[in-house]
């Protein structure tokens, strides 16, 4: 059996995902729920589950508050559950996390939990503190985990980035390539910035770094290096360029 607590603040969304729970996943047996953040800390400390179904806004702080008051040492695994639709899900894809959308639905708690039965694993602090510092960052940085550990990078501290098959190299100011293990359509997704633009099937620069361009379609970047646009996108990306300068 796998025990769950559930930490929503509001007992409508509670009890549907409840119901759910017993009606497709019987062994999972939910051993209590919180509306706030002292009754959680409490509930989680006394239940010892082997999952926590955290909401990510609560009435009084936080799913974040909640864990950051916890013992560093957290043998349960957390599934967030959010009703923003925006960074916080591609944050949370990013770091690999379990999460469910609301409206929650039945095939996407199967997914989940089957996910879940699959590593049965406990929560990644590392991980779970570099999301948090994402987030908090209002969209500006983007975490690279490389070399066994999480690195923050500053959006405006991006030259360029480009594709390596499955990876991408991430070229920043200190003169340093970051290897990221996503490619580089999800880390183009994650920036989500205007300031960036994809020049190229292989490279996503940071215009703010562009120090000049031809319409021969040859960028020069500010660390001095060349990025050449193909012929088929020439036209359309020193358009964009030109466009882009003169605001």
């Amino acid at each position: 059996m796998i025990n769950a607590i559930i930490i929503e603040d509001e007992k409508s969304s509670m009890e549907y995902l409840l119901s759910i729970l017993k009606k497709n996943h019987p062994n999972i047996t939910i051993c209590g729920w919180a509306s706030d953040v002292d009754a959680a800390v409490a509930l989680i400390t006394s239940k010892d589950p082997d999952i926590v179904f955290l909401d990510i806004q609560l009435n009084d702080g936080s799913g974040f508050d909640v864990l950051d008051r916890l013992e560093s040492s957290m043998p349960f695994e957390v599934i967030f559950t959010t009703g923003f639709l925006d960074y916080k899900e591609r944050a949370m894809d990013y770091f690999a996390f379990y999460y469910l959308n609301k409206p929650v639905q039945e095939d996407e708690i199967k997914k989940v939990l089957n996910m879940y039965e699959l590593k049965r694993s406990a929560f990644d602090m590392r991980k779970y503190q570099a999301f948090k510092n994402q987030l908090e960052s209002k969209n500006h940085t983007i975490t690279i985990f490389e070399r066994n550990e999480y690195i923050s990078l500053k959006f405006s501290d991006i030259i360029y980035c480009e594709a390596g098959g499955n990876y991408t190299h991430i070229y920043n100011t200190k003169g340093k390539s970051l290897l990221s293990s996503k490619h580089l359509k999800k880390i183009e997704d994650i920036i989500d910035s205007t300031d960036f633009y994809r020049v190229h099937r292989s490279f996503l620069v940071n215009l703010t770094h562009v120090k000049e361009f031809t319409r021969d379609g040859l960028l020069v970047m500010s660390d001095g290096n060349e990025i050449i646009i193909s012929i088929r996108n020439r036209k359309k990306v020193v358009d964009f360029l030109t466009d882009y300068m003169e605001k």
